[in-house]
C-alpha cells in the first residue's frame, strides 16, 4: 500500500536516502552524524474513513453525558481503522501478518473548564449514584450539559466535585472547604446576585451545589446553614413559572420543596395549594413510583400530594386550636374529621404497601437482640428504605394530630396516642439499619428518625441516640451535646403538628 514503511531504518537514515545499522537507541550513522536518532520507524499506518467508507458505519465512542463541546457540533460521524502491515514472505515461508483494528473515535479533548469539571462530576456520580448521594442529588445527571452556559454553576460545581472527592477519602471533614475553590464559587455567586442572572435555573443548581458541599461534607456550625436555605427558598419562590419540561429545573425544584414545606408550616402561602408546584410534584411522583423498586406505593400514588396539603393544614388548625381552645367547634370537627379520614387511609394503605414489600423482597422485618423493638428491617435498596421510612413518618405526624385534638377536646385520647406509640416503634426498626448503610444515607434515615424521640421512654431515647452518634461518628453533623439533639429533635416534632 502506497505510503506504508516497509523499512524500520531511523527517520534520519530514511531521508539521506541511506543503510541503517539499527543499532538503536542510536543507530552508527546518526552517532557518526552527532544527531538524536529517532529510534526504529513505525511499519503501522492509520487510515480514516468517513462515514461514507466501504466498511460500513462504526458506532461512535460515548462522550461524557451531556457535556456541550462547541466542536462536537459540526463534526459528522468517524471511524478509525488501524492497519498494520508486514514484511512480504517468500514462497514456503509462513504466512505474512495482517491485522486490522477498528477504533471508536476518541472523545472530544476537553479543552474547556467546564468540560474539564463535568468530566469529573460524571466520573464521581458513576462511582456513587448507588447509594446515599442519589437520595438528595438527583439534580447531578442533568448538571454537566449547563455548566458552560454559567460560571458560577460551573465554579461551584468544581468546589462540589472537590469536597465530594476528598471526602471518599477520610480526610477530616474540618478542612474539607479550606480549598481556594471555595472562594472562588462564593465570588462567582455574588457575581451573579448582582446581574441579571438571579433567578435562572443556574443559579440556583449553583446555590444547591454550595448548600449540599456545607450540609453533606463541610464541618456544619449552629446556623451556618439556615442562610443557604433562605436563599434557595427566596430563588425558588420569585423564579419565573417552572417549566416542567427541563429535567435539572424540576429535579432541583423537587429536591428542595421541603424548604417551601417547613415555610408552609410557619406561616408562609401552602405551596402544594399552587398550581405550577402541584403539577411538579404530580409529574414526579408519577415519574418515580414508575420505577420497579417503588410498585409497593403504586396503588394511589397521588395520595401523598393530598397528604402534603392535609399536613401544612392540619397543624395551622392545632395551632389555631391549641391557642384558643374555645374556638368554633365547627373548626373541630372538621380537622377532626378530615385527620381521621387521612389517618385511617394512610394505616390501611401502610399494611398494604408492607405486605407487598415483604412479598416482594423489598423489605424483610429480622428478629434482633439488640434492637430496642427486637427486630430490625433490612431492604434490598437504599431509596426504598428511605421512601419507606418517610411514609411511616407521615403517618406518625397524622397520629399525633389525632392526639392532639383529643387533648384539646379535653379527652386522654389513650387510644390516639397508642398508635402514635405503635408507628413509632415500627420506624425504630430502622435504626439498625444506620450501621449498614454508607454515612450519607445514614444521615438522611436519621433526619426522618429523631423527631420521633418525642414518644419515646429514657431508655429508648438512650438507645437510638447512642446509634444515632454512632452512624455520625466521622461526619460529625449531629450536636456534641445529647441533651442539645433530644431537645431539637422533640422541638422539630411539635413544629411539624402544629404545637408551636
Amino acid at each position: 500500500m502506497t505510503g506504508v514503511p516497509k523499512s524500520k531504518s531511523c527517520q534520519n537514515c530514511r531521508i539521506k536516502k541511506i543503510k541503517c545499522d539499527k543499532n538503536w537507541p542510536t543507530c552508527n550513522q546518526c552517532a557518526r552524524s552527532r544527531k538524536l536518532c529517532p529510534g526504529p520507524t513505525s511499519r503501522t499506518k492509520f487510515v480514516h474513513y468517513t462515514q461514507n467508507g466501504p466498511d460500513g458505519d462504526i458506532p461512535e465512542s460515548p462522550a461524557i453525558g451531556g457535556i456541550d463541546t462547541q466542536n462536537q457540533a459540526g463534526d459528522g460521524q468517524q471511524k478509525t481503522v488501524m492497519t498494520k502491515y508486514g514484511r512480504s514472505k517468500k514462497n514456503g515461508e509462513e504466512d505474512s501478518s495482517f491485522a486490522v483494528f477498528r477504533l471508536h473515535v476518541p472523545r472530544a479533548k476537553l479543552t474547556t473548564s467546564a468540560e474539564r469539571t463535568g468530566a469529573r462530576l460524571v466520573n464521581l456520580w458513576e462511582r456513587n449514584k448507588t447509594g446515599g448521594m442519589a437520595l438528595q442529588n438527583s439534580f447531578i445527571p442533568h448538571l454537566p450539559a449547563r455548566l458552560s452556559r454559567s460560571a458560577c454553576l460551573r465554579d461551584c460545581t468544581a468546589l462540589f466535585c472537590s469536597v465530594w472527592n476528598e471526602y471518599r477519602r477520610g480526610k477530616p471533614v474540618e478542612t474539607l472547604l479550606d480549598t481556594p475553590l471555595y472562594g472562588k464559587a462564593l465570588r462567582s455567586l455574588q457575581h451573579a446576585f448582582q446581574g441579571p442572572d438571579v433567578y435562572t435555573v443556574e443559579t440556583l443548581g449553583a446555590m444547591v451545589l454550595l448548600e449540599r458541599s456545607y450540609t453533606m461534607f463541610g464541618n456544619l456550625t449552629p446556623g451556618s446553614v439556615k442562610g443557604h436555605h433562605r436563599a434557595i427558598e427566596t430563588v425558588l419562590k420569585k423564579k419565573p413559572p417552572l417549566n416542567l419540561e427541563d429535567d435539572l429545573e424540576v429535579t432541583l425544584a423537587f429536591e428542595n420543596s421541603n424548604l417551601l414545606h417547613t415555610a408552609s408550616l410557619n406561616g408562609s402561602s401552602n405551596y402544594v395549594s399552587d398550581k405550577r408546584w402541584r403539577e411538579l410534584l404530580t409529574k414526579v411522583t408519577l415519574d418515580s413510583m414508575a420505577e420497579e423498586e417503588m410498585q409497593p406505593f403504586a396503588d394511589d400514588p397521588l395520595f401523598t400530594i393530598d397528604l402534603l396539603n392535609t399536613l401544612i393544614e392540619s397543624a395551622h388548625w392545632i395551632s389555631q386550636l391549641g391557642a384558643n381552645p374555645q374556638e368554633s367547634r365547627d373548626l373541630r370537627d372538621m380537622a377532626s374529621k378530615k385527620l381521621r379520614a387521612h389517618s385511617a387511609r394512610m394505616e390501611s394503605m401502610s399494611l398494604d404497601c408492607t405486605t407487598k414489600a415483604f412479598n416482594m423482597g423489598s423489605l424483610r422485618e429480622v428478629p434482633d437482640e439488640d434492637s430496642i423493638t427486637g427486630f430490625r428491617f433490612e431492604s434490598t435498596s437504599v431509596k426504598f428504605a428511605q421512601v419507606y421510612a418517610s411514609w411511616l413518618s407521615f403517618q406518625i405526624v397524622l397520629s399525633r394530630m389525632v392526639y392532639e385534638l383529643e387533648v384539646i377536646d379535653g379527652n386522654d385520647g389513650e387510644d390516639e396516642y397508642a398508635a402514635y406509640k405503635a408507628g413509632c416503634t415500627q420506624l425504630w426498626n430502622f435504626v439498625p439499619y444506620l450501621s449498614r448503610v454508607d454515612t450519607i444515607a445514614a444521615l438522611h434515615m436519621i433526619g426522618v428518625i429523631l423527631p420521633s424521640l418525642e414518644a419515646a421512654n429514657d431508655i429508648e431515647q438512650e438507645y437510638i441516640v447512642d446509634e444515632c452518634y454512632k452512624a455520625d461518628e466521622y461526619s460529625k453533623r449531629l450536636p456534641k451535646d445529647r441533651e442539645t439533639l433530644i431537645a431539637k429533635s422533640i422541638l422539630l416534632a411539635k413544629s411539624r403538628t402544629g404545637r408551636l
